[in-house]
């Protein structure tokens, strides 16, 4: 009956050793991966500080790039969207733009589920002068204006552009709005590009989900039923 006690006791002191040995492991790989994380963060704000090179007011360049800014925001593209569609007739252009439409409104989604998980804050010398926000603007990632930028490029290139000479100028268009945001400061270097690749996955998304050409022209002429009446 001793030596049986006396094995339990051992197997129980053996067992609290591993367990603790196997906990102290798993707070040394906790541990690891959060120092790599901040490691990580610190070097994107060092480098995004670096080029962040018309964060300041007085930068003489700093209102073209606020014109690149707003040629991305999402205000004007929705606005501008709806209007063409209620404008055009060819069954073609109003099943681009309705989908188009919808892409925007994909792109919001995202972006705004996104920032309110992470809820990073924009880098601290951003300007807040930027055109018509909401509260969900004061989070820094995703960069919304680099993923709208990704998802219009793809949109265009793949579904509307046919000459090189377009698709050049859309994807470098595209391109000079997601670096834009870093050198404005109103973006870490990682959220541009995380924001740009979630943009190309919104395009494949919307691809997936594609509304047919039937659908949208039975959608408008709907909508004009009701208008005349």
């Amino acid at each position: 009956m001793s030596t049986a006690r006396k094995r339990t006791t051992n197997q129980g002191q053996n067992s609290t050793r591993n367990g603790s040995a196997n906990s102290g492991d798993f707070r040394k790989s906790e541990r690891k991966d959060t120092g790599l994380l901040a490691t990580l963060l610190q070097l994107d704000e060092e480098y995004t500080c670096r080029c962040a090179v018309f964060a300041d007011k007085k930068s003489k360049l700093r209102p073209f790039m606020k014109l690149i800014e707003i040629s991305c925001h999402g205000i004007p593209w929705l606005f501008g969207t709806l209007v063409m569609i209620l404008s055009v007739h060819q069954a073609l252009h109003v099943e681009l733009l309705i989908n188009l439409f919808y892409g925007l409104v994909i792109d919001l989604i995202v972006i705004g589920i996104l920032k309110t998980v992470f809820r990073r804050s924009r880098p601290q010398y951003n300007e807040m002068d930027m055109f018509a926000t909401v509260s969900i603007d004061n989070y820094s990632f995703p960069s919304g204006h680099a993923s709208r930028a990704g998802m219009l490029a793809c949109f265009f290139v793949l579904c509307v552009l046919d000459s090189p000479k377009w698709i050049i100028l859309a994807i470098f268009w595209s391109f000079v709005v997601t670096l834009s945001r870093v050198l404005l400061g109103r973006h870490h270097l990682v959220d541009v590009i995380c924001g740009y690749f979630t943009g190309i996955f919104e395009y494949l998304l919307l691809a997936y989900l594609w509304i047919p050409k039937e659908t949208c022209m039975s959608w408008l002429e709907l909508y004009f039923s009701h208008f005349h009446l």
